[in-house]
């Protein structure tokens, strides 16, 4: 249900992040069912179970799931129109635009970036 790409340079546990909100925002998770254990997730990818914990606890954070104590971890009713999790995310673009322009990237450059990502032609895979 998770793939990992341990070769890209997003950390694993972002990478479980993004993979868990594509889920729901497939509506293959759909709001209030229950979530793969952290254990489950660790085992079926050779992830460290504190990496797949590490996620978990930001989108608890963010609002997207919340946890049942003895029970496991649900997503949430709004988890895609959450506003924790935007804030995550544009803190996220923020520290990787600010990090480009400290590298030399170009504005022109970062813009021509997202649109080829927005129409899913990315060439630095």
């Amino acid at each position: 249900m998770i793939i990992i790409d341990k070769r890209s340079r997003v950390p694993v546990y972002e990478q479980i992040k993004n993979e868990l909100m594509t889920l729901i925002r497939l509506g293959t998770l759909s709001p209030h069912e229950k979530l793969p254990s952290i254990r489950s997730i660790a085992s079926e990818t050779g992830i460290n179970v504190n990496t797949v914990k590490k996620a978990f606890s930001e989108l608890e954070t963010a609002g997207v799931i919340y946890s049942v104590s003895g029970t496991g971890c649900f997503v949430n009713d709004d988890a895609l129109a959450n506003d924790g999790l935007k804030q995550v995310v544009y803190r996220d673009i923020t520290d990787a635009v600010k990090s480009a322009i400290s590298r030399g990237i170009q504005k022109e450059e970062i813009i021509e970036l997202v649109n080829q990502l927005y129409k899913g032609e990315s060439g630095n895979d």
